[in-house]
């Protein structure tokens, strides 16, 4: 049953305020994009269709069970009304707002409980242990948890998202493996199925060479695929594990970050075999399948035995696709399936393996970037901005590539040493590393890595003008050998300098605070004075200079002056003690009638042979 509930009506548990009776109603989802939802009613007797306004909300049955969608537009016409919907949960793009949140060294789910704390409306839950941090500042909780900025929850942690009315899930990886196969590669031309299968990318044969050019000995180095007789021709590759090393080559922290260590030649075959074993398990030697079904078009056909099983299937479940021609079983995954909401059953259906080889596809990019330039050097920008949004999507469905192998994909290097522009950086799975050195034996580079998937970090990081909202951890070093001596400067909005900090110690036009929390007691420096105080900017004492003749020692209403020019000193208090006992006020008189007058300790006066003083 499809039923719509009126704008104030918030009660989803009970029945809506009317039944529909629609036409067509469907739900269009995207793996980790975007779900668009559609409705056609006619007009009918009972005027059902009236019930059909901007803002109501639809429930009806859906892949992942009964959902609600909000009705964000609709159009009437004479035959009837058609409206656009979206998941109940894209309501917190309006009132689940993160003002200033931040997740820090969190895991997945403790992140999102924070994310989700401004409205408990909304939910979100995942399987994601691995811990991460983020900062939302200003971003609705649709921004937060997948939106194009970098510190997005899927960006941050990772995951794949699955709405569920007000509960987003979001798993490692989204849907199951149910044990679906299917059969492809009868070469039938059907309409209602597509088939691309590209073997381009297949590698049955793998040399394996660890870090400094190190490969198994023998006139056989290579590791062979299980399937390798099930393609015509043997496909070679030669695959870099740079995170296999000898001992001799090992750094300090390799082994903290994973390296595998080698003692002996032995171990170091050992370590590369299992290096390429991993590599078939991830499936490298199996092509790449895309195949997309219309069920509705192929029910009827010959074809339709071979994909039956796909009427069970739910968006991200491992798909097993066995090609007729190869006998060999490529795992897919569901990307992209439609839902018939009003008869309850999958319309159509996308599977893939969910990759994408940046490299073989920069030829085709290229072309495309030259057919953007006019003769006169001007551009198309239609073209340009097609072009510029197809190479960020090609960016972000690397991570899944590099899975396959630990590798530096991409590299970049001018080998000429007496060049300006000496030097190397490199792109992979191993992070983004550069280098400026050669290794002894010229082979290869000395690489140190500049950031990976946990965040950025150097030796060395060298900037005219580098901006930073926020900077946490490490070690910060200004100057050394090679800068000499460093400096600090804090300037204002205005660029005058209010602080410097250099060798000879710091100099500062503002305040300079230091204390402690435990004793509960900080010295302010401001203005040529000192001052002593507590948490609560309770002055307890201070020591200034009143003018260039006249300096203060002041607690309360005690006071210590001391003149320079005159060398007198001069103590403002009523009492005076030493060694912790406080001076009397009193007379001391002597056998001569002589005596002296104390008060608070301190001589005030009294009487001599000579006379009263």
């Amino acid at each position: 049953m499809i039923q719509i509930y009126n704008i104030e009506n918030t009660n989803f548990d009970q029945n809506g305020d009317m039944s529909l009776f629609p036409s067509s109603a469907s739900v269009h989802a995207v793996l980790n994009g975007t779900w668009e939802v559609t409705l056609e009613h006619p007009k009918d007797s009972e005027d059902r269709w009236k019930y059909i306004k901007e803002g109501a909300v639809v429930k009806m049955p859906s892949f992942n069970g009964e959902q609600l969608f909000r009705i964000t537009h609709k159009e009437k016409s004479d035959s009837g009304i058609s409206a656009d919907l979206q998941p109940i949960f894209m309501d917190a793009a309006d009132d689940c707002f993160l003002l200033d949140v931040r997740p820090t060294d969190k895991t997945g789910q403790q992140a999102l409980d924070i994310m989700t704390a401004s409205n408990k409306k909304y939910t979100a839950e995942t399987d994601i242990t691995s811990t991460g941090t983020a900062y939302y500042q200003n971003k609705n909780l649709i921004e937060a948890i997948n939106g194009d900025d970098e510190n997005s929850f899927v960006k941050r942690w990772g995951g794949e998202i699955v709405y569920d009315n007000y509960k987003a899930i979001i798993n490692r990886h989204a849907g199951s493996d149910r044990g679906v196969e299917i059969l492809y590669g009868k070469n039938i031309a059907e309409n209602g199925m597509k088939e691309e299968v590209d073997l381009r990318n297949v590698v049955t044969r793998i040399i394996p060479q660890a870090y400094n050019g190190y490969q198994i000995d023998g006139d056989a180095p290579w590791v062979d695929s299980p399937l390798i007789d099930k393609y015509p021709t043997v496909k070679y590759s030669t695959m870099k594990f740079e995170d296999v090393k000898m001992r001799a080559d090992a750094q300090e922290d390799d082994e903290s970050k994973g390296v595998i260590i080698c003692d002996t030649p032995a171990q170091l075959e050992a370590a590369l075999i299992k290096r390429c074993q991993e590599q078939w398990e991830a499936g490298a030697d199996k092509p790449q399948v895309t195949i997309s079904v219309d069920m509705v078009m192929i029910e009827d056909t010959e074809l339709y035995a071979d994909v039956k099983g796909l009427v069970e299937v739910s968006l991200g479940d491992t798909v097993h696709c066995r090609n007729n021609n190869l006998d060999i079983v490529t795992d897919a995954r569901v990307t992209e399936l439609e839902w018939d909401c009003v008869n309850d059953r999958i319309l159509s259906v996308s599977l893939g393996d969910y990759q994408f080889d940046y490299i073989s596809n920069q030829v085709s990019i290229y072309n495309r970037i030259e057919s953007a330039i006019r003769e006169d050097g001007s551009v198309i920008g239609s073209q340009v901005q097609g072009i510029l949004d197809a190479v960020k999507t090609q960016f972000h469905a690397l991570r899944d590539v590099a899975q396959k192998q630990d590798v530096r994909a991409m590299l970049f290097e001018d080998l000429n040493p007496d060049s300006p522009t000496f030097g190397a950086m490199c792109l992979g799975s191993m992070g983004f590393e550069i280098a400026s050195k050669r290794t002894a034996d010229g082979k290869d580079w000395i690489w140190s890595t500049f950031g990976t998937g946990k965040g950025f970090f150097a030796d060395y990081i060298i900037a005219g003008t580098m901006l930073a909202d926020r900077i946490y951890g490490g070690t910060l070093t200004i100057g050394g050998i090679d800068n000499k001596a460093g400096l600090i400067k804090v300037l204002d909005g205005n660029g005058v300098v209010l602080s410097v900090m250099d060798k000879d110690g710091i100099m500062t036009n503002g305040k300079y605070t230091c204390g402690s929390d435990a004793f509960g007691k900080y010295a302010e420096i401001s203005g040529g004075e000192v001052k002593v105080m507590k948490a609560d900017k309770t002055v307890i004492g201070e020591m200034f200079a009143r003018s260039d003749n006249v300096f203060i020692l002041q607690v309360g209403d005690v006071e210590i002056r001391i003149l320079k020019d005159t060398k007198e000193c001069y103590i403002d208090a009523d009492t005076f003690g030493v060694n912790g006992s406080a001076g009397l006020t009193g007379r001391v008189e002597y056998s001569d009638d002589t005596y002296a007058d104390y008060v608070g300790g301190i001589l005030v006066g009294g009487k001599s042979k000579e006379g009263d003083f």
